[in-house]
């Protein structure tokens, strides 16, 4: 059988999250908001949704939508200046899953010219044969569409595959998709720490995740 590994992107193929939190905390500016109260609450979150809920207290003319593209503007800004590489040992780690005959994607909650832009710039975008975003999809994590989609395209069944996610939301998707699931446990500033509760192993190196899935694989004779 064949075997499936989809892949998070934000803070799993690559530290994006403090990217995230500095073109939300600029698009705030821009609307003269008040960041300090606001910007804690975008974490794990959609866009989307954070967005939405923050037209609706603050009384915007701006739908949500339009709030989602105008910080992915300024993200994929942000992104070019820092020179973003991928996360340490991802690259060997990809690599060996695909030697051992693995079939790779990524299931985001980011908008496609996002997760596009960041593969391109990261070099990441040869190792996938699917990509599913946000905007692809009915509804973000922790719904399982992304999961759903990326299984419907690769031709799999979830009894094959395996996610790596970084947050309590991806990871909720994952498994309500009936997907095994790798925590990756990156964070360096607590206040930002995922419990990880669901997840069916955690770790703190993306090295680990090559005999973590090795080993489930096995298991399940795929």
């Amino acid at each position: 059988m064949a075997k499936f590994v989809v892949f998070d992107m934000d803070g799993v193929l690559a530290d994006t999250e403090p990217l995230h939190r500095e073109s939300c905390r600029a698009l705030l500016e821009k609307l003269r908001l008040d960041v300090a109260a606001i910007l804690p609450k975008a974490y794990a979150r959609s866009k989307r949704e954070f967005w939405g809920e923050v037209a609706r207290e603050n009384g915007l003319l701006y739908t949500a939508d339009e709030l989602t593209r105008w910080e992915f503007d300024l993200l994929i800004g942000i992104v070019r200046e820092h020179g973003l590489r991928p996360t340490a040992g991802l690259c060997e780690t990809l690599q060996k899953l695909r030697g051992a005959g693995c079939t790779l994607a990524v299931a985001s909650s980011s908008d496609r010219v996002y997760v596009q832009a960041i593969l391109e710039m990261t070099g990441l975008k040869g190792y996938f044969s699917a990509v599913v975003c946000g905007n692809d999809v009915a509804a973000a994590k922790p719904a399982p569409d992304v999961y759903l989609r990326a299984l419907e395209l690769c031709g799999a069944e979830a009894g094959q595959a395996a996610a790596v996610e970084d947050s309590d939301t991806g990871i909720a998707a994952a498994k309500a998709a009936g997907l095994y699931c790798v925590g990756f446990d990156a964070v360096s500033d607590e206040k930002f720490r995922q419990k990880f509760t669901f997840a069916d192993a955690v770790v703190h190196d993306m090295r680990e995740v090559l005999p973590l899935l090795a080993a489930h694989f096995e298991e399940k004779g795929v």
